[in-house]
């Protein structure tokens, strides 16, 4: 079964934290709560999902740093302040948690969330960027299928290099998406909401 067809529970959890950590609840949005919420809301965005499959290679803690082949597999990155090096060809790459730093060389499709992560890696599929403050540098797309990046919360920062066609969907506020294609390659489809979001291709 191919990636548009299938659900990914994980994914959309991550997203729903993400735009709920912007906008909060209607009654939130009316009485000016939302500011003293939003600590709570990152908390609850940093805690472990407690999803992860039985095959994710799960790497979870404080501090670490590690280099890991992926063999293929699922790779899970959850807590705060770990330094992982993926290396070889990847599944679904998660980045969850707080000041992560991430390298990878190829992941079908990759997953971040929560506030000051930063990724940096070669190509994936798909690129979900949720919460706020984390920084993703990746080459989106050259399958069969768009590639697609899908980006809410605010203040995350995205820089691709478009290896294909693309769909690009911004969402939330203070997000800087920044792109540039390879030879070959169309601009990407842009579908865009919130305030004050910059989407444009590098000078």
């Amino acid at each position: 079964m191919g990636m548009a067809a299938r659900t990914h529970p994980q994914r959309d959890r991550l997203t729903w934290m993400g735009r709920f950590a912007l906008i909060g609840s209607p009654k939130s949005a009316k009485d000016g709560s939302m500011p003293r919420l939003l600590p709570v809301i990152l908390a609850a965005a940093m805690a472990p999902l407690g999803i992860a499959h039985a095959d994710e290679l799960t790497i979870e803690g404080v501090g670490i740093s590690r280099d890991v082949d992926c063999h293929g597999k699922d790779v899970g990155v959850y807590g705060a302040e770990n330094e992982i090096a993926l290396t070889g060809r990847c599944g679904v790459i998660t980045v969850h948690g707080s000041k992560h730093k991430v390298s990878f060389e190829e992941g079908r499709a990759l997953f971040v969330s929560g506030m000051d992560n930063t990724v940096k890696g070669g190509r994936a599929q798909d690129v979900t960027v949720s919460v706020t403050q984390n920084i993703v540098t990746a080459t989106l797309g050259g399958g069969s299928a768009p590639g697609k990046l899908d980006t809410s919360g605010a203040n995350n920062r995205v820089s691709l290099l478009l290896a294909g066609p693309t769909q690009l969907q911004v969402n939330g506020a203070d997000h800087v998406v920044e792109w540039t294609r390879s030879e070959g390659a169309p601009n990407p489809d842009v579908t865009a909401s919130g305030a004050k979001n910059v989407i444009k291709r590098k000078p």
